[in-house]
């Protein structure tokens, strides 16, 4: 269960009184800030070499519930920086990121995308990209996997509610490699009340026991044990900087 302030549940009757409107949900939700749990890093304090590597792009993910260009850019940099050699991603729908993390990474990649619809991938089934993809239906639990089947970046995307993405985080801890990372998407949804999206307090959750970060400019959040780039140095690391005018930073500005 989540733990609501009086003021978020305040803010829910009068969302409740709008008729669930989806954008007064937005609205109200943006009155959250206290749903910013985590600490925020730079995508290239803690991806390796991030700006070194080269994605592609042939044909970007469109349409609803596609996940954001840029997002999907820091998933792509992060497998290729990390080395990630077999690849998970929970939650897989159309297959966009599937796909695009296969054509962006080298052959002896392997990627495994899980879905509960049978009718999941069909961005890359019956393209060349297809053979570095194994497909898995079902529920995601520990079921679905071998004992020994470890992964070196899972990518947490499937149903978003608080019970959901606490059963997929504790699965993808479970089925994570010694050194491997775990990316969450989706922590800053942009709405809150229709009760579908708890990432944020999930992780909130298993912040307690892992360092897990939001990614600035991005709706990600991160967890890595790869030693010298694992986010339990990333407070020290952050700490360290001096903090930086407008001109030297290096997020986009429009």
């Amino acid at each position: 269960m989540i733990k609501e302030p009086f003021k978020t549940r305040l803010l829910r009757f009068a969302w409740l009184l709008s008729g669930r409107k989806p954008r007064v949900d937005q609205f109200l939700a943006g009155f959250l800030k206290y749903r910013k749990y985590l600490p925020e890093c730079e995508a290239s304090d803690i991806v390796p070499n991030f700006s070194g590597t080269e994605v592609c792009f042939s044909q970007a993910p469109i349409g609803n519930w596609s996940t954001p260009l840029i997002d999907v850019f820091v998933v792509i940099k992060a497998a290729l920086g990390f080395q990630s050699q077999r690849i998970l991603e929970l939650g897989s729908y159309r297959g966009d990121t599937a796909r695009l993390l296969a054509e962006n990474t080298a052959d002896n990649v392997a990627i495994c995308a899980v879905d509960i619809s049978e009718q999941h991938g069909d961005s890359y089934r019956g393209k060349d990209v297809a053979r570095k993809i194994t497909r898995k239906v079902g529920r995601i639990t520990t079921d679905l996997f071998a004992e020994n089947e470890k992964y070196d970046l899972i990518f947490v995307d499937a149903d978003h509610d608080f019970t959901s993405v606490m059963n997929d985080t504790e699965v993808a801890f479970k089925v994570l490699a010694e050194h491997g990372v775990i990316l969450w998407h989706d922590y800053r949804q942009d709405s809150y009340f229709h009760g579908m999206c708890g990432v944020a307090e999930a992780l909130n959750h298993f912040s307690k026991d892992h360092a897990i970060y939001a990614v600035h400019g991005t709706w990600l959040a991160i967890f890595s044990n790869k030693p010298g780039w694992e986010t339990a140095a990333l407070k020290t690391k952050l700490n360290q900087k001096p903090s930086a005018s407008v001109w030297e930073e290096r997020q986009l500005r429009g």
